[in-house]
């Protein structure tokens, strides 16, 4: 294809005087172009005109595009000055760093009317004369936050998201008229656009590269290019694109991506400040109850020191709490027979750290509530697998319905705003599944955020055998399971209770929440491992199969050094083999997207799967690793 000239084109500039705007209209004067260039500022502009070539053709502009319907008068007066407009360049456009929760209904006006309406106007504006003459050039700037959850970027990357559809559909609508649509997405730019964004609570803007983007002038030489090309999208930044990309065939992926920008800027936390994302400790493998369920019934029996982490192990740890970002005390039993439970929670806290347990709720007076609370605790979940008392009895053997009902209320009642977050396990088997939508009505009378439906999963021996509703082939009760959990997230859903669930077929991920690679299990004996699984083996079931999960073992505090545990080949080696897996899965996703134009998206998915090298040994007979 022939490329598109600029030479003695008329076109139209918005945002000019801006970093990125200034070097288009420069690029664009330097090609010959006889240049419409707008902005708010008079002086600004006249400033960008003295460096245009001698003879160029120019006139300033000043504009307002938040105001409604300048944008409309903007394009009036430029075809009244140039008699028409050959090529638009929407690249005006305003920043906002906020959290959704946090973003007003001003400032959200306001970003739409720039981003979105105004480029809109502009469009419809000049398109008429565009249509009458045959031909016409549309360029809009877009950004990759328009496709991907940035947090604190959302009400600017909603904007973006809607002029990008409604312009990409206005490209085939206009195709057979003579107009071309070209939506560029330039990546991160070294610009002022960032200083100049709009924020909520000081909010720092997203810079995802150390020397914050590409020189302008680079960026403004690429953007030229694209415009002079076919019309359709250019995405100038290919790690862009490959979020992008992730972000619609591996949503989960890109969340764990994006986690340690979220940590900036919703904890203000820099995550470079924290070598490890998770530390999970076992404060307890002792518990109260006899669950039908649980598979660590043997093993708490025969436990030292009556099932309880000593001090001398969280001695070891506490020279390191500054180095993770997030702390979890639960492990195979209850935390809340942790005598010291409160007070490792407050070092955890002080240290900048998340922290949060899992309990069956029993021990959780408003005695020892209070003091949790006062803790500095950031979420607790609770162990509810029935949402009445007989069905919650027959399966919490030791335990009283009344009571934990009465215990989770009073989280509601003492905590300060919606901290701690709450929220309620509910282990999904054959005996309690009907009662899915009736834990939903629970947690809402209870003042619980989130219920977690989980499967039953963990199985040691006989503990656990045969409860677990999923299966290796999707089958007609897989089917009904699957449409009784949706009709009950859906309630969920509509009466503000957020709810996560696994799958009920297996689909191997390249590494499992738990995520060995920058995180530790350390059991209450002081064992470390890469999770409670691997720490406590023994004869399991997998997807009918009867196996040996292996115990896998980096040391054990305090006799050895966490940093020195966390750098042992074992330890190395299953990180670098999740590295791995991961690299391999996401680089295979990217390509087989790009080769198919984003469509074959679940033939894409599984040759990813099959591209990456086998799981470690234990992780292969997990069902965490296969999402069930």
């Amino acid at each position: 294809m022939k490329r598109y000239s600029f030479e003695g084109k008329n076109i139209l500039v918005t945002g000019a005087s801006g970093g990125l705007g200034s070097a288009i209209a420069k690029n664009l004067a330097a090609a010959g172009a006889h240049l419409v260039v707008t902005s708010r500022s008079d002086q600004a502009l006249n400033e960008l005109i003295s460096h245009f070539p001698e003879g160029s053709i120019a006139l300033p502009l000043v504009a307002d595009l938040s105001v409604p319907g300048e944008a409309g008068k903007l394009a009036r007066e430029a075809l009244a000055a140039m008699g028409h407009i050959d090529i638009l360049f929407n690249n005006a456009g305003v920043g906002y760093f906020a959290l959704m929760e946090e973003a007003t209904e001003e400032n959200i006006r306001h970003l739409f009317e720039v981003n979105t309406l105004a480029p809109l106007e502009l469009i419809k504006a000049l398109l008429p004369q565009m249509i009458k003459r045959g031909t016409g050039r549309i360029v809009n700037i877009l950004s990759v936050s328009g496709r991907v959850p940035i947090p604190s970027t959302g009400v600017y990357g909603g904007s973006k998201s809607a002029l990008a559809a409604m312009t990409s559909t206005m490209r085939l609508e206009l195709e057979a008229k003579g107009i071309d649509i070209i939506n560029v997405y330039p990546g991160t730019i070294d610009t002022a656009f960032e200083e100049n964004a709009l924020r909520q609570e000081a909010r720092p803007g997203l810079c995802p590269k150390d020397k914050c983007g590409e020189p302008r002038f680079f960026i403004a030489n690429k953007i030229v290019k694209a415009a002079t090309g076919p019309p359709g999208e250019v995405w100038l930044d290919r790690p862009g694109r490959w979020l992008a990309l992730l972000a619609l065939a591996w949503p989960k992926s890109v969340d764990r991506r994006l986690a340690p920008f979220r940590d900036k800027v919703v904890n203000k936390i820099s995550p470079k400040d924290r070598r490890w994302r998770l530390l999970q400790v076992e404060s307890a493998i002792a518990c109260n109850l006899r669950c039908v369920m649980c598979p660590w019934k043997e093993i708490s029996r025969k436990a030292e020191n009556r099932g309880l982490m000593s001090q001398a192990v969280w001695d070891a740890i506490r020279p390191y709490l500054s180095d993770f970002h997030s702390i979890d005390f639960t492990g195979g039993g209850e935390p809340l027979l942790q005598p010291k439970l409160e007070e490792w929670i407050a070092e955890a806290k002080n240290a900048g750290c998340e922290t949060g347990f899992l309990s069956n709720g029993l021990l959780l007076n408003k005695d020892r509530l209070k003091r949790i609370l006062d803790a500095g605790l950031n979420w607790i979940c609770i162990s509810m697998d029935g949402a009445t008392a007989d069905m919650y009895e027959k399966i919490r053997l030791g335990s009283s319905f009344e009571r934990v009902c009465h215990n989770v209320a009073s989280i509601a009642e003492m905590r300060t705003g919606n901290i701690p977050k709450t929220m309620i396990n509910f282990v999904l088997m054959e005996s309690n599944f009907h009662q899915v939508e009736s834990i939903i009505r629970l947690a809402q009378k209870l003042g619980v955020d989130q219920v977690n439906f989980k499967q039953c999963d963990v199985i040691r021996g006989e503990h656990g055998k045969g409860l677990g509703l999923f299966s290796p082939a999707e089958t007609n009760k897989i089917r009904k399971l699957r449409r009784a959990l949706d009709k009950a997230r859906r309630l969920a859903k509509k009466i503000g209770i957020q709810t996560t669930a696994f799958a009920f077929i297996p689909e191997e991920r390249p590494v499992c929440e738990q995520d060995p690679r920058d995180s530790i299990f350390i059991r209450y004996d002081g064992t470390a491992a890469p999770c409670i699984n691997l720490a406590i083996g023994g004869p399991t079931t997998f997807l009918g199969d009867e196996v040996v999960m292996p115990s896998v073992h980096y040391g054990r505090l305090p006799n050895d050094d966490l940093m020195d545990m966390w750098e042992s080949d074992t330890c190395r080696f299953y990180r670098e083999r999740f590295a791995k897996r991961v690299q391999i899965h996401e680089n295979a996703i990217v390509n087989g997207l790009f080769e198919s134009g984003g469509s074959g998206r679940e033939r894409t998915l599984q040759a990813a799967r099959e591209a990456m090298p086998e799981p470690p040994q234990g992780c292969n007979v997990c069902h965490y690793l296969y999402d069930i």
